[in-house]
């Protein structure tokens, strides 16, 4: 997989999102770095192509009702 950092984007094998590289926080099941997905304002693993976060109860949340299921649609 690779990954790159663009101005305020992270690319991911390609796919471009809005966001960073976080390298103080690792995931806990493989360890790589975390990446932080604007979009959504949620923190996920490109590895495990999972979010480290689980959505809030907030009815009025602008980012978590439009969040997926994985961050990668390709993974």
């Amino acid at each position: 997989m690779k990954i790159e950092e663009k101005d305020d984007y992270v690319i991911i094998d390609g796919y471009e999102i809005d966001g960073f590289i976080d390298k103080k926080q690792q995931c806990s099941k493989c360890n790589n770095s975390l990446i932080h997905y604007e979009d959504f304002d949620a923190f996920f693993c490109p590895n495990c192509n999972a979010w480290t976060e689980e959505k809030c109860m907030d009815p009025s949340c602008y980012y978590c009702p439009n969040r997926p299921e994985k961050p990668l649609p390709f993974k």
